[in-house]
């Protein structure tokens, strides 16, 4: 999901609802003389973004539990990547960058 950066005085010359209009199309990161200071997001969106971290925590203790114990659970980077609802391939094309 493309953010979007707006000075806070862009932003406070455009008025609350503006801001709420556009924070429903986009996460609006405020920025004061161009450092990122506070953020305006949707309430859908950070209700999703709390469920997924919330799964995403819930997989890492239960692995954690799990090596604990002694259980060897291994999950190919397929399963990980579903359980934090992340792209494998976003996952593949990054290593590989780094790789060089």
């Amino acid at each position: 999901m493309k953010s979007l950066r707006m000075p806070v005085t862009t932003a406070s010359r455009k008025g609350v609802s503006k801001l709420a209009a556009e924070a429903e199309e986009h996460r609006v990161i405020l920025t004061s003389h161009g450092r990122p200071v506070a953020v305006v997001d949707s309430a859908e969106r950070l209700d999703e973004d709390l469920r997924l971290v919330r799964e995403a925590s819930r997989s890492v203790v239960e692995a954690a539990g799990d090596l604990a114990l002694g259980r060897s659970n291994r999950f190919t980077l397929d399963e990980v990547c579903a359980k934090l609802n992340i792209d494998p391939r976003r996952v593949r094309a990054s290593a590989a960058t780094k790789q060089g």
